[in-house]
């Protein structure tokens, strides 16, 4: 069910009038978004909160691990490292597709600092796609080794990287859908994207 809370400025003065408004997901439509545009004025702010009314599994910090624990490292090919995993995740819930996804986000996100990009390529030029895949390698060698080299970014491997990682939630979400995965996690991995842990 969405609860949908509409802002309006008045006369662009501080009153502020807030309505909330609950609908089924299943009635949300083009119709009905249009009927929201006549009714209220264009200033108005849309914000749109999911709560769902099903007791659906929750998507766990061990069920993250648990995925990425089925990577087969003797598939012949990185991408082939991946079948088990997408399949796993590919019968779940919808939902533990995107917060693999996020969990995923997240994870590469406290690795991208300066520190473990220094012991990454202390010998070598550097490459902020290439520090990314390292940091895939980092997180698809399981839970253990993970939490070892983010306390410890003198660790973090010089000769490793696992690009194929970062396409496990959109091939699961294909397999499972037969649509693009077009999602953006909330926390960017991107290289330099941690600003603190840059500084």
């Amino acid at each position: 069910m969405f609860a949908i809370c509409l802002l309006s400025k008045v006369n662009k003065v501080a009153l502020h009038m807030t309505t909330k408004i609950s609908v089924p997901l299943s009635e949300i439509d083009d119709q009905f978004l249009q009927e929201l545009k006549d009714k209220y004025p264009e200033s108005s702010r849309l914000d749109i909160q999911v709560v769902n009314l099903e007791d659906a599994p929750s998507f766990s910090e061990e069920d993250f691990w648990h995925i990425i624990s089925l990577l087969d490292w003797s598939a012949n090919g990185g991408i082939r490292a991946l079948d088990a995993a997408i399949e796993t995740l590919s019968e779940g819930p919808i939902s533990h597709i995107y917060l693999f996804e996020d969990t995923l986000a997240t994870k590469l996100f406290l690795l991208d600092t300066r520190k473990h990009a220094a012991a990454a390529y202390s010998s070598g030029h550097f490459s902020e796609d290439g520090f990314l895949y390292v940091r895939a390698a980092i997180v698809a060698s399981g839970k253990e080794e993970y939490q070892r080299i983010l306390q410890d970014p003198t660790l973090a491997p010089t000769d490793l990287d696992f690009e194929p990682l970062l396409s496990l939630a959109s091939q699961a979400f294909k397999k499972k859908t037969d649509r693009s995965f077009d999602y953006i996690p909330p926390t960017s991995y991107e290289t330099y994207a941690n600003i603190p842990g840059w500084q």
